[in-house]
């Protein structure tokens, strides 16, 4: 699938992929590394169109050069569409950037959140902070500080420094 054309707006090359929102399109396989018609080894990039979320493809490494002698329109899929996840549209996208094939890391969602710890978990957490404190910046172990034992508490307790001489808050 190849692009056909650039056009050029305000200082900056935006191109059209004219087969991008082709999901079933073939996949070559993505090693050797193909040459783009500007005799360059490609670039690889993620895609980010609704319709191809997240599937890899080769483009020219010039495509997004902004005065480009000769512009190349040079595109191909690197993988098939059981790569597609919408959920790389929710990240922050650098749509210059290209990386070359070995340089190249896939996008992968991170984990889900861990779930909620139970009230044993709580309690053994706190325990163990209470039992390793902290160390304060001056490399002394810090101590927890309850500035009110009354019913109910009014201060939330903290972690100080345990020198005298030394005021650290952490």
């Amino acid at each position: 699938m190849m692009s056909f054309g650039c056009e050029y707006k305000r200082r900056r090359w935006y191109v059209r992929y004219v087969g991008e929102s082709n999901g079933a399109g073939p996949v070559p396989p993505a090693l050797p590394i193909p040459l783009c018609r500007c005799g360059v080894q490609a670039e690889v990039k993620q895609s980010r169109h609704p319709k191809t979320a997240g599937r890899a493809f080769y483009v020219c490494k010039w495509t997004f050069d902004p005065m480009p002698a000769a512009p190349c329109d040079f595109f191909q899929w690197i993988d098939g569409p059981d790569k597609y996840d919408p959920k790389i549209r929710l990240f922050p996208y650098h749509s210059i950037e290209v990386k070359s094939y070995h340089q190249f890391r896939r996008w992968v969602p991170p984990p889900p959140n861990p779930p909620r710890m139970t009230e044993e978990e709580k309690q053994k957490a706190a325990c163990r902070r209470v039992r390793d404190p902290p160390m304060c910046k001056c490399g002394v172990p810090a101590k927890l500080m309850c500035p009110n034992l009354g019913d109910p508490p009014k201060f939330t307790p903290f972690f100080r420094c345990s020198l005298k001489t030394h005021v650290s808050l952490l």
